[in-house]
C-alpha cells in the first residue's frame, strides 16, 4: 500500500482545529464531532492510499479546471430527495505531487466542504486560484496510482519554496502544529512543511 506525506491548505487545518474544539464541547455524535470523524477519516483515507475504500473521482473541468484534483465523498449528515437517500454530503478535495527529496509522494488537501452548491469546487478553485472557464495550462504529469486518485504532478514553484524553507526550519517539538492530533494511527502533516497558506 503506497503512503503520502500529506500538506494540509492552512484554511483546512485551521477547519480541523474548530471542529476539534467544537466537538469537545459537544454530546459524542453531535454534527461537529461527525464532521470531525469524517474529516480525519478522509485524511487516513489519503494519507494511507486508501481512497477507494470510499466513493470518490478524479475531478475535471466544468466551470473551473479541476482536472489536477481528485474527491472523496465522506458521509456526515444523512440527506434525501424524494424518496431516495442523496449519498455522502462531504467532499474532502485534495491533490498529489511527485516528490524530489526520494522520499513518499505529496498529497496537499485542499478543502472539505458539504457538497451543497457546489460549494467545495468553488471553495478548492477559489484557494488554488482558479478562475471562471479557464483551462490550466498543463503541467508534466507523472500519472496515477487509480481511476479516482489525482493525477501525480511535478511540486509547483510556490509549494517546492515553502517545502525548503520549512526543511531548513528545526523540527518544533511539541509545537502545536507539529503533530495534529487525528487519533489513532491517522496520519498528520508532512514533518517538512506542517501546513500550507493558500
Amino acid at each position: 500500500m503506497m503512503q503520502y506525506r500529506l500538506l494540509i491548505a492552512k484554511d483546512v487545518l485551521h477547519h480541523l482545529r474548530e471542529l476539534e474544539r467544537a466537538a469537545a464541547t459537544q454530546q459524542r455524535g453531535g454534527l461537529r464531532d461527525r464532521e470531525l470523524r469524517a474529516l480525519r477519516a478522509g485524511l487516513r483515507a489519503i494519507a494511507n492510499g486508501e481512497e477507494a475504500h470510499f466513493e470518490g473521482k478524479r475531478l475535471g473541468f466544468t466551470t473551473h479546471d479541476l482536472s489536477d484534483c481528485a474527491e472523496i465523498k465522506l458521509p456526515v449528515v444523512p440527506e434525501a430527495g424524494g424518496n431516495r437517500e442523496l449519498g455522502p454530503s462531504h467532499r474532502l478535495i485534495y491533490r498529489e505531487f511527485e516528490p524530489e527529496d526520494g522520499g513518499p509522494p505529496y498529497r496537499e488537501v485542499v478543502c472539505f466542504q458539504h457538497r451543497g452548491g457546489n460549494r467545495p469546487f468553488d471553495v478548492a478553485a477559489k484557494r488554488l486560484g482558479r478562475a471562471v472557464g479557464v483551462r490550466r495550462q498543463a503541467l508534466k504529469a507523472f500519472g496515477a496510482t487509480s481511476d479516482i486518485a489525482p493525477i501525480r504532478q511535478a511540486l509547483p514553484p510556490d509549494l517546492r519554496k515553502a517545502l525548503a524553507a520549512a526543511s531548513d526550519v528545526a523540527h518544533p517539538r511539541g509545537a502545536a502544529n507539529s503533530r495534529p492530533s487525528y487519533g489513532g494511527s491517522a496520519p498528520r502533516t508532512s514533518d517538512h512543511a506542517p501546513g500550507r497558506e493558500l
